[in-house]
């Protein structure tokens, strides 16, 4: 009989008290039950270096370093299970909290703790790994994949975002519109000593499992002795949260059927357990009791693919996507899940029969987020302006930070900088903001640059709202400062419609609320509100008005037209983006390289010259 059991710090230090008593007490028949729930506080760590895997459910042959076979005479084993999810290339601290290299020493005090007591560390990925952050997104995931060879990952998901870099990239990180649009994952899958997992992921034109190198359904690996199965999938709408252009001609297939089948054949292959990564998730705000689901989100995939499977079948889940936070148990497995960002981990200790290999027991840790320092009365991260703090502790022992992980990244991240670093050759006079009310000077310069290069009457940016993410500053523009307001890989799409249906458009972006978040290039706005409701009228620049049944040639960024803003007037799906499509941000680093010199300001945002009016109080038609 399985005993679940949630660790956290309150739980933790009484469960610490209460084995020390026991221990004077002498009664040692009740340590092995204890030892689980008294360890230290949760883990996002690293697994075991030194084990070997091979995928697809084959077999192998070598052990975890993180463990001694002589240490401990108990018949039971403790395996650590430390899950990590949705990175999103965030390995640098922020705000006191997260840092690849505290993670790390996390992970060393933890695989200390295995070796002294005989058990091991597995540590695994749940996707969305790569692109988010600056210095991952412009080494296309690179930098990352380093950190996790040197910490010695087990095993990752492959996640809707890992598919977001396209092809990979050329020099000047610009992509090739004719390589495989698959080429930056399949190269960081390449690159990796661990397999990339994917289980669900098909080629849509065979519906066989995709032939890629390092990727796989599963894998094998050998910790403490125990041979443990691995299987990774993703959730089955993967595809349908990323660049169109990129998945195209994959597909999904159904979650519980796929990792049944997958953890049946490792056991097959001699697996004694199984554990699941999975990039799909669930939510809770209580991690107290692991079997208490009234915190969490009913509708959680997670929870409805645990269910589904048989039971005993799978051991422990690692899950993602949904950037929330799980310690919770469902039929019988234990699932964790860490939120996003770098700034926490999940941790499962599985109690196993070392001869058997049954667990015993299963004890999911509330998320632990990662401090290099800690406040000692709140046991929150420090941050620097608290004043000195004592260093977190894990394990019963300091947090330090590895500098190998460190060192490893060091190359990739040196030839980062140097790209950023790279001169545009012109020079704004003023720092152009991404936002404005009702207008943004900085997507006006990118409508302006989308309208040059797609021959359009009209062009369209989204700004603050899922587009532009900062402001480009004023001086001498760099590349880095440029891909710093836009770090995306969306295509540039044309489509032709009537001057009605695009006033309709941008009416309903108004409606929600997104006054001042798009810029426009090649006709200005009049917004007005009457008897109506809310009245969305174009110029031409001249102040020539636009006629309601003239066609105009329409240019965007892919997100922007096929998406929910534009929905009613273009059905979703129905936008087609061209495999050679332009790079909306190569569009514009362009459109800057040949105007060179210096650009102004007021070009973008003249006092007399709005792109976007508004005539009187409109206030009452925008909040219908």
């Amino acid at each position: 009989m399985r005993r679940f059991t949630v660790l956290t710090p309150l739980r933790t230090l009484m469960a610490t008290v209460a084995l020390t008593l026991l221990a004077s007490a002498l009664v040692p028949a009740l340590v092995p039950t204890l030892v689980v729930s008294g360890l230290s506080r949760t883990l996002y760590a690293m697994a075991a270096s030194g084990f070997s895997r091979t995928s697809a459910s084959h077999a192998v042959t070598s052990v975890a370093s993180g463990f001694s076979r002589t240490s401990g005479t108990s018949s039971t084993l403790t395996l650590s299970i430390v899950g990590t999810s949705d990175l999103h290339g965030y390995f640098m601290e922020r705000n006191g909290r997260g840092g690849i290299g505290v993670f790390a020493g996390y992970v060393n005090n933890l695989r200390a703790a295995r070796k002294a007591d005989g058990g091991a560390v597995l540590l695994l990925d749940a996707g969305d790994t790569f692109q988010g952050g600056v210095e991952s997104d412009l080494s296309e995931g690179a930098v990352v994949v380093d950190a996790y060879n040197a910490l010695g990952y087990a095993a990752l998901a492959v996640g809707n975002h890992e598919f977001d870099f396209g092809s990979a990239d050329r020099p000047g990180a610009r992509q090739d519109s004719h390589a495989d649009m698959r080429g930056a994952l399949k190269a960081r899958a390449a690159q990796a000593r661990f397999p990339f997992l994917a289980a669900n992921l098909l080629d849509e034109e065979t519906g066989q499992r995709v032939n890629w190198k390092n990727v796989h359904a599963s894998t094998l690996v050998e910790a403490a002795g125990l041979k443990v199965g691995i299987v990774g999938v993703m959730t089955y709408g993967a595809l349908r949260a990323t660049l169109p252009l990129n998945v195209r001609g994959l597909a999904t297939a159904p979650l519980a059927a796929t990792v049944a089948a997958e953890a049946r054949r490792l056991r097959d292959a001699g697996a004694q357990l199984v554990i699941l990564s999975a990039h799909a998730g669930g939510g809770c705000d209580r991690f107290d009791d692991p079997t208490n689901l009234s915190s969490c989100d009913p509708n959680a995939e997670i929870f409805d693919l645990a269910r589904e499977l048989p039971a005993g079948l799978v051991h422990a889940i690692v899950a993602g996507h949904t950037h929330a936070g799980l310690a919770h148990e469902v039929n019988g497995i234990a699932i964790v899940q860490s939120y996003w960002g770098g700034r926490a981990f999940g941790r499962i200790d599985l109690r196993v029969d070392r001869v058997s290999g049954a667990v015993m027991a299963a004890t999911p840790f509330a998320p632990r987020d990662i401090c290099a320092r800690q406040d000692p009365l709140t046991q929150a991260c420090a941050i620097p302006e608290s004043g000195p703090m004592p260093r977190a502790e894990y394990e019963g022992r300091p947090v330090m930070e590895d500098v190998a992980v460190l060192r490893a990244m060091a190359p990739a991240l040196a030839r980062v900088r140097h790209l950023q670093a790279t001169p545009l050759g012109v020079v704004l006079d003023t720092t152009l903001a991404r936002s404005g009310d009702p207008e943004s000077p900085l997507g006006n310069l990118y409508a302006d640059a989308l309208r040059d290069e797609g021959d359009a009457d009209i062009a369209l940016n989204n700004n603050s709202i899922g587009g532009l993410r900062a402001d480009l500053p004023g001086g001498a523009v760099t590349f880095g400062q440029l891909y710093d307001t836009f770090p995306f890989d969306n295509r540039l799409v044309r489509v032709s419609l009537p001057a009605s249906v695009l006033e309709q458009g941008i009416a309903n972006a108004l409606r929600r609320g997104r006054r001042g978040a798009f810029g426009i290039s090649g006709a200005r706005v009049r917004v007005s509100c009457g008897d109506a409701g809310l009245q969305v009228q174009l110029f031409r620049p001249s102040g020539e008005p636009i006629g309601s049944s003239e066609s105009l040639v329409v240019v965007g960024m892919d997100s922007l037209l096929g998406g929910q803003l534009f929905a009613p007037v273009i059905p979703p799906g129905s936008l087609r983006v061209a495999a050679d499509a332009p790079i909306v941000r190569e569009v514009v680093e362009d459109w800057l390289r040949e105007r060179g010199g210096h650009l102004r300001g007021e070009q973008f945002l003249a006092g007399n010259g709005r792109r976007l009016e508004f005539d009187g109080q409109t206030a009452p038609c925008l909040a219908q």
